[in-house]
């Protein structure tokens, strides 16, 4: 990911005006950082309170976007949130405008980037204008209006740290994604989904069986889970509005942890029709089932490489269960684990260069690690916080969305950044098992 600070030639293509010379003059002193590199450092940006247009007061909507706009931003571990508290500017005589900002004030405390946002609330509908500056030059690099109700007042700040995220990176945001996950009901599972920072979660089954392994279609419009429905754990999809569930798979034993390929032209899963658990591929509607794997061991939880070309997947064949990966034809099979004795879970990122996996170490805890599947360097991500379990990327690659027990012995829902850093919980219900980040939604 590159971070571009102080970009007009980005700016000049959305929303800027500036002269020719003054294009020139910012466009050679530019930075340019590169997010992981020795030099990078998080850009400070400078959030206030949304305020409503009319009173310039601070209502419930606009705590709520502010709040939202301050998680989203700190979440991205791309900023640094600064602190409210240090704040110079008084909120009650700077509007939206350039020229009502006193943009020394937000120099002094160390703001490069400064976000500032104004709400119109008419009974139940909402405007809102986000605007973001470049705090040293004192312009306006983005402006964004959008129109709703009061609900869709965090749905919005979503929005905007996406395209202020991607103003600044040339890279999509995940806030607009969303993490499906199970949860226990009363005597049944079901299955949820919620937004990244945990807020807008509802039920998406509700048929009173036990539910299990969601994981996103290609398309994010539905979730591929196992039911015991009728009473065998087949394999069935549900769209994401809810609905009456779609059998995929319903042959005799298992039907479990279908995964749908990255081009959408095949779905992975764990079939024991012939007595053991094996890896096999088929069509999304269920046709064309073809055996990948064919050995005495379980081999199970598939996942599959972007490209689509390799399956990385779980296989106890050398005793103890460890990551293997072979190609999408079940063809060039080998071990990537070559630590521990008891890997599972895995979760192939979308930039290929990682697979995120659970593994026991030799205090019985579990914790989360990476492994290259081409090196087989292996680097862990949680430790000393309870079980961490079941990754899955962020479809950006950036993040990885996980369960742990650190709250309580209740599973809460974390998310972290792909090197470990910045772990952050997003539920408080708990009771979650195996959530799965969807792919891009729009």
């Amino acid at each position: 990911m590159i971070l571009r600070l102080l970009s007009p030639l980005f700016a000049l293509s959305l929303l800027v005006a500036a002269s020719p010379a003054q294009a020139q003059t910012a466009a050679n002193t530019r930075t340019v950082i590169e997010v992981g590199s020795p030099d990078f450092r998080p850009y400070p940006i400078a959030v206030p309170e949304a305020r409503d247009m009319a009173g310039g007061k601070t209502t419930a909507t606009g705590t709520e976007v502010t709040n939202t706009l301050r998680f989203d931003f700190e979440l991205a571990a791309t900023f640094k949130v600064l602190d409210p508290k240090s704040y110079l500017a008084d909120p009650t005589k700077e509007g939206l405008a350039a020229a009502s900002i006193k943009f020394t004030d937000w120099v002094s405390i160390g703001a490069e980037g400064l976000v500032k946002v104004g709400l119109t609330e008419t009974g139940d509908s909402l405007k809102a204008d986000f605007r973001f500056y470049d705090v040293a030059s004192g312009r306006q690099l983005l402006q964004k209006g959008y129109a709703g109700t009061l609900k869709d007042g965090r749905r919005f700040a979503h929005t905007f740290v996406d395209e202020v995220i991607f103003f600044l990176t040339g890279s999509k945001g995940i806030f607009r994604t969303k993490i499906a996950s199970v949860r226990k009901v009363g005597n049944s599972r079901e299955l949820w989904v919620m937004d990244v920072d945990g807020s807008n979660l509802r039920q998406i089954t509700s048929n009173g069986s036990i539910n299990l392994l969601p994981n996103w279609t290609r398309d994010g419009g539905g979730v591929l889970f196992t039911s015991y429905i009728r009473h065998n754990p087949n394999l069935y999809s549900t769209p994401l509005a809810g609905g009456r569930p779609t059998l995929v798979s319903g042959e005799r034993g298992l039907n479990t942890g279908g995964t749908m390929s990255p081009d959408g032209k095949k779905v992975a899963l764990t079939l024991s029709r012939d007595g053991n658990s094996e890896i096999y591929t088929m069509n999304p509607d269920g046709t064309n089932l073809v055996r990948l794997t064919n050995e005495w061991a379980i081999d199970t939880s598939p996942t599959w490489s972007p490209d689509s070309k390799r399956i990385a997947f779980v296989s106890s064949r050398w005793g103890d269960p460890h990551i293997f990966v072979m190609n999408a034809d079940g063809s060039n099979v080998r071990r990537v684990t070559e630590r521990g004795n008891y890997n599972q879970t895995p979760d192939w990122s979308p930039k290929g260069d990682l697979i995120a996996f659970t593994a026991r170490d030799e205090r019985n805890v579990f914790d989360i690690f990476t492994v290259n599947p081409d090196t087989k360097e292996i680097k862990r991500l949680t430790q000393d916080q309870g079980n961490n379990e079941e990754p899955s990327f962020a479809p950006s690659g950036g993040h990885i969305v996980f369960t742990t027990t650190r709250d309580g012995g209740r599973s809460q829902v974390y998310i972290m950044a792909v090197d470990g850093s910045n772990q952050k919980k997003i539920t408080d219900a708990g009771g979650f098992n195996t959530p799965a980040w969807s792919p891009y939604l729009e």
